[in-house]
């Protein structure tokens, strides 16, 4: 019974509460300056009423029908009127009429504030309904949103900083009859920040290009390689891709979106493969991974990842800018709502793709292929992440981090162990472009039961039958990319070590004073 409750309070504050935050000041602010425009508005027409009666210059009639033009028409309708003949009666009450203005326009500004909200909320809303229909609707529900999201927050950000500039002097004034000028200082210093972050937000560009680890693998370096994939991708009937590279990231990807590899930019299509993980599968089970990857050209994934993926990072920077205007914080929460239904979209969108490379996979060669090979990548990653994450907590410094001997040496027994276990059912394989179902339901959409492909003993095939032997100098090119990392890695666990050492005994003062040399201070 504990979880559906969960469930309620974690829609509530992700999904409700934000979309009133952004109404709380406007709001507030509507009803307080309509609330002392209208005490203003009776103070002066009780004082105008008494005047009249005590003048005793005026008939009983003249009394009357000035009485009831007070009683008829406030002084904000009069100052606020554009008429000709309202000039000389406006002239009368010159000394409250920049009061009046503030009220007036701190109204309107409320109004526009509330009025952009609920545009926003509704036109907004239903966008993001049609994105959960096709990766089409998707990107153009999020082009049409962000354009509407974007001038939205600005005007709720000027508008809600001129609203808490003007509360800060009048809310004291009208209820203590006093105001408190560092209060009005930092309602002020809080609205030019608020400003300062979007207006740098808008203007703040947002890389287009993704940076890899990897090889470059050239149709000389890996002829039977190359050849396989243009097999493949002929008959998914699609170009191959532009380069390959190969590297010892522990995943599998493709991408339309342009690349840095080094010092070099390459653009087109790209697909990059683990060279570590293809040791551990054989021919037909990686030819099933590769034509998964190949899937997503195919069905234009990557085309509408790269035409979101800098849409997505434009509004994150923005989010990330309006989260630290301080009174810009509600209009933040207002966004990071669509952005958190977004990310539902997102999701579904994502799973869809990847229940239909997997079945693409699987059909270009086999389903039980396509399974071995998640159950191997699945369990790679994890063991991995195992390893690093206990090198990375040593709290001893180690001389050699060896993270590709000890997983070279480990991994065999880990898949083994694994096997028979629930450890992998719910795991997700990591990937820089996209999220991935969990195991057990993409084995089930592959038409298998996952009990029974997760006890399926597992076997590890030699160099010779897998297409790591059919790159040339493979062993150089993983040796080389896992000596650059286990230096990077070796170095930052060095540096952590720094902070956390007490530092107790000479070799430690060492270590600590490395990265924290001693400061002398003198006076």
């Amino acid at each position: 019974m504990k979880q559906p409750t969960l469930t309620k309070v974690g829609f509530l504050k992700s999904y409700v509460l934000p979309a009133i935050f952004i109404f709380l000041i406007p709001g507030f602010g509507l009803w307080f300056f309509d609330h002392v425009e209208k005490w203003h508005d009776d103070h002066f027409r009780d004082r105008f009423v008494a005047q009249i009666k005590a003048d005793g210059s005026l008939t009983a009639e003249d009394k009357q029908q000035e009485i009831d033009f007070y009683n008829r028409v406030p002084v904000s309708r009069i100052l606020a009127s554009n008429k000709p003949e309202a000039k000389p009666m406006q002239a009368q009450f010159s000394g409250v009429s920049t009061r009046y203005a503030t009220f007036r326009w701190m109204k309107r500004d409320a109004k526009i504030c509330v009025a952009s909200g609920l545009f926003a909320l509704v036109a907004v809303g239903l966008g993001v309904l049609c994105s959960f229909t096709s990766q089409k609707a998707q990107y153009w529900s999020l082009r049409v949103g962000w354009m509407i999201l974007r001038p939205v927050a600005v005007v709720e950000v000027l508008g809600q900083a001129m609203l808490a500039l003007a509360l800060s002097y009048w809310v004291t004034a009208f209820y203590f009859e006093s105001y408190y000028p560092k209060l009005i200082a930092v309602a002020g210093l809080f609205a030019v920040i608020a400003v300062l972050v979007i207006v740098k937000a808008i203007f703040t560009k947002i890389p287009q290009q993704a940076e890899i680890e990897g090889r470059l693998l050239t149709k000389e370096a890996a002829p039977e390689l190359w050849q396989r994939v243009e097999q493949m991708a002929a008959k998914l009937s699609i170009a191959p891709p532009d380069q390959i590279f190969v590297g010892i990231d522990d995943n599998f990807f493709v991408t339309e979106t342009s690349v840095t590899v080094g010092d070099k930019k390459f653009t087109g299509r790209t697909l990059f493969a683990s060279i570590s993980m293809l040791k551990t599968m054989t021919r037909s089970e990686a030819d099933a991974v590769l034509a998964h990857e190949l899937a997503h050209f195919s069905g234009e994934d990557t085309l509408y990842s790269k035409r979101i993926s800098p849409l997505l990072g434009k509004y994150g920077a923005y989010l990330s800018a309006l989260y630290h205007g301080g009174i810009s914080r509600p209009v933040f929460h207002f966004m990071h709502m669509f952005w958190n239904l977004y990310q539902l979209s997102l999701r579904k969108i994502s799973r869809e793709r990847e229940f239909r490379a997997d079945r693409i996979g699987g059909e270009m060669t086999s389903p039980e292929n396509m399974s071995r090979a998640l159950v191997k990548v699945a369990a790679y990653c994890r063991y991995r992440a195992r390893v690093q994450r206990s090198l990375f907590g040593t709290d001893a410094k180690v001389e050699a981090m060896n993270v590709s001997e000890r997983l070279e040496r480990g991994f065999p027994e880990f898949i083994t162990a694994c096997v028979g276990g629930k450890e992998l059912a719910e795991s997700r394989t990591p990937h820089p472009f996209d999220t991935h179902p969990p195991l057990s339901g993409r084995i089930t959409n592959l038409g298998l039961q996952p009990e029974t492909i997760l006890q399926t003993s597992v076997s590890l095939p030699t160099i010779e039958n897998s297409w790591f032997s059919a790159i040339q100098d493979a062993a150089a090119i993983e040796a080389e990319q896992w000596k650059e990392f286990e230096a990077r890695f070796h170095k930052a666990h060095e540096e952590s070590l720094a902070w956390r050492f007490k530092p107790e005994g000479e070799k430690e003062i060492e270590h600590v004073s490395r990265y924290f040399p001693a400061v002398e201070f003198k006076t």
